[in-house]
């Protein structure tokens, strides 16, 4: 199959069509504005000379000729001066002696127009010269009592054909033509190209037969996307939590039975979220998508009791941009206020045990009992009353009742004043803590911030190798201040660093032989969370580990 003939010598032909048509009238439209421009200037003329006109019928044909040349050669047009009967008087174009020779210029179309006081005007072939010329005659003395007329005339200058201007049109015509082939051949190739991966018919083909079979397959295409779409459908409707997509104007373009289920509302497509929902939370993280993109999550309390968890996530569509996920986490929240309240308990429980256990431990070290035993029950019970201690300190912050005690806090102060605390655990280990840096005050709990540098800086301790060494760096960053607490340690495996601030979890380490309670990280994260910062923790095998917290100047 192959392609068909190049538009070129259509588009040459028609170029030089329409080139001949606008010469044409452009032709047209010049003689039209130079006629129309010599007629003002003859009438300006007659205007001027009509006056100076009278005299000269009182004179002889000889002296009025004589004048009118003189006219006639300043002004470079034909003076007439006929009398009231039609008789030329004096023509600038004619001899006196020839003069009786003219015929009576009565009837003259100029003439006649002239008597009725108007100003005359004919254009003709002059029976002297046979050239188009332009006559205008204007009356002199009283309209009802005329002395004559004066007649000043031009001869229309004949312009021959533009054959350079059609030279020029052909020429250009062919290159239009050219132009026009050789840009049908790239808009072929381009086409092709890019439809080259829709289809497999060769390059040389037509591009009507190409961009049927890429039709062909674009609909099917179309036709599995569409199934697909189906599915997804389907199986977004058999999802417990619920699930709206909108556009950029808050419309609703899908929603599951979920979500209309969650909020007790329908949801149908095509009408505004701010229509049918009316629970300001999930309305303004939803704006907040809107106007600045990222994530937002709130939560809410639904119309029957729910607690709802909102997220809401900006979509890069074309058509979509925000995705709303709606979940009833209210099992999952009676879950953790149970497990708190059990945390709470647990460390309420192990108060009386270990203040028995702790005075008996007293009393056989006065009675000088089994050294070993007697050190071995004393570490124990310290290990289960700091177990205690941070199992209550940890139902505190998370039941909310943590009281912080804000004031400005220079934080090199605090950390050098942790380092020094625990000066004598690091040289026992062979580390060396250093704090470097500072940065402008904070307003926080100068306490909590001690407690979270302390478990940090005792980590880094703990769990480096003899002759390791623990950095603090701390500096200003954007509108806060950073503490980084840096170790030349173990390390954490890759697989875990997600999991280091979860309550109870511990790293699984080999050469480990004592380790905490696995509750340390998890106070961290929750008392730097009650300052107003975050924490974020990286860490590679053999090299050590660095967590970052990141405070606001002001909380």
């Amino acid at each position: 199959m192959r392609r068909r003939g190049s538009p070129g010598l259509l588009v040459g032909l028609t170029t030089l069509t329409v080139a001949l048509a606008g010469l044409t009238m452009t032709e047209g439209l010049y003689r039209s504005q130079a006629r129309k421009e010599l007629t003002e200037r003859l009438r300006g003329s007659a205007d001027a000379l009509a006056p100076r006109s009278t005299d000269l019928f009182a004179l002889s044909s000889d002296q009025a000729d004589a004048e009118i040349r003189r006219w006639a050669a300043a002004s470079g047009l034909r003076v007439t001066l006929i009398g009231a009967d039609g008789i030329v008087h004096a023509d600038s174009w004619t001899l006196p002696a020839l003069l009786p020779r003219l015929e009576n210029h009565s009837s003259r179309p100029e003439v006649v127009a002239a008597r009725t006081g108007d100003v005359g005007i004919d254009r003709r072939r002059s029976v002297t010269t046979d050239h188009p010329t332009t006559y205008v005659a204007r009356i002199v003395g009283p309209a009802d009592n005329p002395v004559g007329f004066l007649r000043l005339a031009q001869e229309e200058t004949p312009r021959g054909w533009p054959w350079g201007a059609i030279l020029l049109m052909g020429v250009t015509a062919l290159v239009a033509g050219t132009l026009a082939h050789r840009w049908d051949r790239r808009y072929h190739e381009s086409a092709v190209r890019h439809l080259a991966a829709w289809t497999d018919l060769p390059a040389s083909a037509d591009l009507e037969a190409i961009a049927d079979d890429v039709d062909r397959r674009f609909r099917t295409t179309k036709e599995d996307l569409t199934r697909e779409l189906e599915a997804t459908r389907a199986a977004l409707e058999q999802v417990a939590e619920g699930v709206v997509l909108l556009d950029r104007e808050g419309i609703v373009r899908y929603a599951n039975a979920a979500a209309g289920t969650l909020l007790r509302v329908p949801l149908a497509p095509g009408r505004a979220l701010v229509e049918a929902v009316r629970l300001p939370e999930v309305l303004g993280v939803v704006n907040e998508v809107l106007s600045g993109g990222g994530t937002h999550h709130t939560a809410v309390g639904g119309p029957e009791g729910q607690e709802l968890a909102v997220r809401a996530v900006a979509v890069p569509h074309p058509v979509l941009a925000v995705a709303v996920v709606l979940a009833d986490v209210r099992g999952e929240r009676q879950l953790e206020r149970a497990r708190r309240a059990l945390v709470a308990d647990l460390a309420h429980e192990l108060r009386t045990p270990l203040t028995v256990l702790s005075g008996l431990a007293e009393e056989l070290t006065e009675v000088r009992g089994n050294e070993d035993l007697t050190a071995t029950m004393a570490r124990q019970v310290h290990k289960l009353r700091t177990f205690a201690e941070e199992l209550e300190e940890l139902a505190r912050i998370e039941s909310g009742q943590l009281k912080l005690h804000l004031e400005d806090v220079d934080a090199a102060s605090v950390t050098r004043q942790v380092s020094g605390d625990l000066r004598t655990v690091a040289q026992e280990r062979g580390v060396t803590v250093t704090v470097v840096g500072g940065a402008p005050q904070m307003r926080t709990d100068p306490v909590r911030l001690a407690e979270v540098l302390t478990n940090l800086v005792d980590n880094g301790i703990r769990y480096n190798r003899a002759g390791g060494q623990v950095t603090v760096r701390i500096d200003a960053a954007e509108d806060g201040v950073r503490i980084a607490v840096e170790d030349t340690g173990v390390g954490i495996p890759a697989s875990e660093v997600g999991l280091v601030f979860q309550r109870f979890y511990r790293v699984r380490r080999q050469a480990e032989t004592e380790g905490g309670s696995g509750l340390g990280l998890a106070i961290v994260k929750h008392l730097v969370k009650a300052l107003g910062g975050t924490v974020n923790l990286t860490s590679r095998i053999g090299q050590g580990t660095t967590i970052t917290l990141l405070f606001p100047t002001t909380s």
